[in-house]
């Protein structure tokens, strides 16, 4: 049976039989949708994969202190930009 590495909320990984539904950058703490543009272009151009993870949701990601994507959840990014604002 395939395994996939997930990261957690406390920023650890584990093993899951289920593929995460969301990508992120390590580094730049950014969560997103698989099929973002943006990072599409990244990993073809050879970067962001040595800093990719995945979270099994959303919800996840947020609580691990990722933001969201600025291009793929742009609804979400100006509402948490905007929360930083204050």
């Amino acid at each position: 049976m395939k395994s996939y590495t997930l990261l957690g909320s406390d920023n650890s990984y584990y093993e899951s039989e289920t593929p995460g539904l969301f990508g992120g950058h390590r580094k730049n703490k950014i969560y997103g949708e698989l099929d973002c543009p943006s990072a599409l272009n990244a990993i073809a151009k050879g970067g962001y994969i040595k800093n990719r993870v995945f979270f099994a949701t959303e919800d996840i990601a947020v609580a691990a202190g990722y933001r969201p994507c600025g291009n793929c959840l742009h609804e979400k990014y100006v509402k948490w930009k905007e929360t930083k604002k204050n």
